[in-house]
């Protein structure tokens, strides 16, 4: 229900007036209906407005948007922090739509309070922002806004909310330019921004959209990331829904007519995944970016990981086994009765890589890697955005370097998905195995195609980057996607069971 506030003072005011007004249980159910509230399913205990940082677009003062920072407090005691921007709409203003609260004034007219990237004007001030510099203060709080190289000179004023949500929230200014506008604040370099710009200033790495600008937001020496802007690409379209085009083409071909070009596709992907790493590893100097080698301590840390996803993963399947439905049961029951062996295959892949020789290199990777991760141009280039790394993480552990093998494995399992998904959809597993003869085709020859664009004339062999064997190299990819695969089981089983088939026939190749 939304509420309703009634204050008193003139319509300048409205804004101060409204947001004391504000009830930490108004606050905490809208955030529950947000998409970009990562915190749905642990209770939010309590909600207040931290702080309401003013933004004065013109020459004249405003009080017409704030930036609301948000202090959440879990039922499990966790405090997060939220920005949420604010402004003033009045019906029948189409913003009003989906308000936060309705404001009345005695014998004045109503407003509704909403999340002001709705607003096409707030978005038209932003936009002015990133064109010429901005910083607004209150309470020895600042939220700045930073130009790179051009910057948003070329801003348009027509402009829109991108439809695609989730933990941030996207405004698209006509064809130029996208503003992420980072709802999560965590104080420290945010590494979506950090390496987009590395990556546009300081090496010659093309393939991810120019950084054009950020917003900071500093307060008591904390500096937290709260928003970025890139070149727009428009036109492209993500990976993901190419590859099940390719996958669906594929699979409904004639027998005999099968050609998949997609093969060549993932090839110039992996390429273009290679000279993303080298990218990230090309500066000796930035103790940010400086390559490292990989250590015995390294290898161990990685297989505990992988071990760890794996009992929780396990634990799960245990007691959720028998909720599903057909096959997947008995695939379920079956492997969790060689949850010993999963384990042994674990430790056996760790010994391979140690037995190998060195691990290879540690270096700053994207860490979120598959094909909703990557953009394909109308000119049918491959561009990689959100270095983001799993929202669910740490700051600090999404910014650590990490061997470049835990990117070429989620783009391996990206591809299992994306054949797994299109023989779904046609309907054929389990019931017409010459189509899943044929997805599983797909999925290989797309692995197959990418690992040699990766790898290129060095096979699997000694590489800067990589173990200086090809089993080496082959043995720690395998130990990324074990980890991955316990990873998918244990999301499919908690948000949907019906899914739980992939990994779980991933899961019983290892063995």
């Amino acid at each position: 229900m939304t509420a309703v506030l009634r204050v008193e003072r003139p319509e300048r005011a409205l804004m101060p007036d409204a947001l004391r007004e504000l009830s930490s249980e108004t606050l905490g159910a809208y955030l529950g209906t947000r998409r970009w509230f990562g915190a749905k399913g642990r209770g939010a205990r309590s909600v207040e407005i931290e702080a309401a940082i003013p933004l004065a677009w013109g020459a004249e003062p405003d009080e017409s948007y704030v930036v609301a920072i948000l202090r959440v407090v879990l039922d499990d005691g966790a405090v997060l922090r939220y920005q949420l921007p604010l402004g003033l709409a009045a019906p029948p203003d189409p913003a009003a739509a989906e308000p936060l609260a309705r404001v009345e004034t005695p014998g004045g007219p109503s407003a509704a309070l909403v999340d002001a990237t709705t607003i096409a004007a707030f978005r038209r001030g932003l936009a002015l922002a990133f064109r010429d510099g901005a910083a607004f203060t209150s309470g020895g709080r600042s939220w700045r806004v930073e130009t790179v190289g051009e910057g948003g000179a070329e801003l348009p004023d027509e402009s829109r909310v991108g439809g695609a949500e989730q933990s941030n929230t996207s405004l698209i200014y006509g064809d130029v330019a996208i503003c992420k506008v980072f709802r999560r604040l965590e104080p420290g370099e945010n590494p979506d921004v950090e390496i987009a710009r590395f990556l546009s200033v300081r090496t010659k790495f093309r393939n991810t959209p120019q950084l054009l600008g950020s917003i900071v937001l500093e307060e008591e020496g904390r500096r937290s990331i709260a928003g970025m802007l890139n070149r727009f690409l428009p036109g492209s379209r993500d990976a993901w829904a190419h590859a099940l085009d390719r996958v669906d083409g594929y699979l409904r071909a004639a027998e005999g007519e099968t050609t998949n070009p997609f093969a060549a596709e993932a090839r110039k992907l992996g390429g273009v995944t290679r000279a993303l790493h080298e990218a990230l590893s090309s500066d000796e100097d930035d103790p940010a970016f400086a390559p490292a080698f990989a250590s015995d301590e390294d290898v161990q840390r990685w297989s505990d990981a992988a071990l760890v996803m794996l009992g929780g993963a396990m634990s799960l399947l245990e007691r959720r086994a028998d909720a599903l439905a057909g096959q997947s049961r008995a695939h379920a029951r079956a492997l969790v009765q060689r949850r010993p062996a999963l384990e042994r295959r674990v430790r056996e892949l760790t010994e391979e890589v140690r037995a190998a020789g060195d691990p290879g290199m540690r270096i700053r990777h994207h860490g979120d890697y598959h094909l909703g991760q990557v953009l394909r141009t109308v000119e049918g280039r491959w561009m990689i955005i959100d270095f983001e790394g799993e929202p669910a993480r740490p700051l600090e552990e999404r910014r650590a370097k990490h061997s470049p093998l835990r990117d070429v494995a989620g783009m391996l399992r990206s591809f299992g998905y994306a054949a797994a998904t299109g023989a779904m959809r046609i309907g054929g597993l389990g019931s017409n195995p010459q189509l899943e003869i044929r997805a599983a085709r797909w999925e290989r020859e797309a692995r197959e195609h990418f690992l040699g664009g990766y790898l290129g004339e060095r096979g699997a062999a000694a590489d800067a980057l990589l173990p200086s064997t090809a089993a080496g190299t082959t043995a720690l990819l395998a130990l990324f996607e074990a980890e991955k695969l316990f990873y998918e089981l244990g999301y499919e089983l908690d948000n949907r069971p019906e899914w739980a088939w992939i990994p779980l026939r991933g899961i019983a190749k290892l063995l």
